[in-house]
């Protein structure tokens, strides 16, 4: 199994973490000192991000332990379990941004926003674009759960970003009405974007089988291997950015135990490294019977 990059991962998600700080501040000043809660909204999304991307990267430094006694599989659900906390985050922030929207809208609370404003909304969208594409590129690289979401968090603001710049464009038009609810249109696409980060990662950990094709592949790899008749049973699920599966395979009842444990070997070694991902194969060898349905 080629191993996972988690140097990779780390200096991507503390690229982030910097990034995420620094715009967040520059978002929150121009929101207070442009008379913006769309910004002010965008900022307080942006203060969120940098929580969740400090909790990536301890999952990182968690997720690249060796396997120990306790941990036999090593600690690659820490990348889950992180994706998991990050989208709680980001729920949390939404519904808290949703909120607050709806009190100023029900009070009347209306300012026309400053030039900046409009300015740091327009940066925030350029910035937090590319570091979603960045970030996604490393974390498919990686096949990482935590790094994965955390570019979806980052696409989230950019997101967020284009609904606070309407709402604030169309508060200067005169329509000042339009930035508070340019901020109700943030908490919706952040709780969206949460509950889309939410559901794969309760899927790994309530271990749900990957995708067909991955299973698909792992068969016709398994086959491939000399005196592998047939694959009786097949089940596969992931920790953090890799997989473990547990394989029957049929062989012809005349194999000896020594020939059928090195054609398990072989089906082992082949699905480790032909199968991008594979942690570890438990291979089980049964008799082959040709009236198998």
């Amino acid at each position: 199994m080629p191993k996972v990059n988690f140097f990779d991962s780390k200096t991507c998600t503390l690229v982030g973490l910097v990034t995420n700080v620094a715009l967040a501040i520059f978002k929150l000043l121009a929101g207070i000192f442009g008379f913006s809660y769309a910004m002010i909204a965008d900022a307080i999304h942006s203060f969120s991000d940098c929580f969740a991307t400090g909790t990536v990267y301890v999952a990182l430094r968690i997720g690249e332990k060796p396997p120990d006694e306790k941990h036999p599989y090593g600690h690659a659900n820490a990348e889950t379990i992180a994706a998991f906390l990050v989208a709680l985050i980001i729920l949390a922030t939404g519904v808290y941004i949703g909120v607050s929207a709806v009190q100023l809208i029900a009070h009347k609370h209306f300012e026309t926003p400053a030039t900046i404003a409009v300015a740091a909304a327009a940066a925030s969208i350029v910035i937090k674009e590319a570091m979603f594409r960045y970030t996604l590129k490393v974390g498919k690289r990686n096949n990482s759960p935590a790094v994965i979401a955390n570019a979806w968090d980052h696409r989230s603001d950019a997101y967020s970003s284009v609904a606070a710049l309407a709402g604030i464009i169309g508060a200067r038009l005169g329509f000042q009405y339009l930035d508070p609810i340019a901020g109700l249109a943030v908490s919706a696409l952040i709780i969206k974007m949460s509950l889309s980060i939410l559901r794969p990662n309760i899927g790994i950990l309530m271990d749900e089988t990957p995708e067909q094709v991955v299973l698909d592949k792992i068969r016709a790899k398994s086959l491939e291997i000399e005196g592998v008749r047939a694959v009786d049973s097949l089940k596969a699920h992931r920790r953090g950015s890799s997989f473990i599966i547990d394989l029957k395979i049929a062989v012809d009842s005349g194999v000896t135990v020594e020939q059928g444990h090195q054609i398990a070997s072989e089906v082992r070694d082949k699905l480790l490294s032909e199968v991008r991902h594979v942690q570890d194969v438990m291979v089980h060898v049964n008799p082959y019977r040709s009236t198998r349905g």
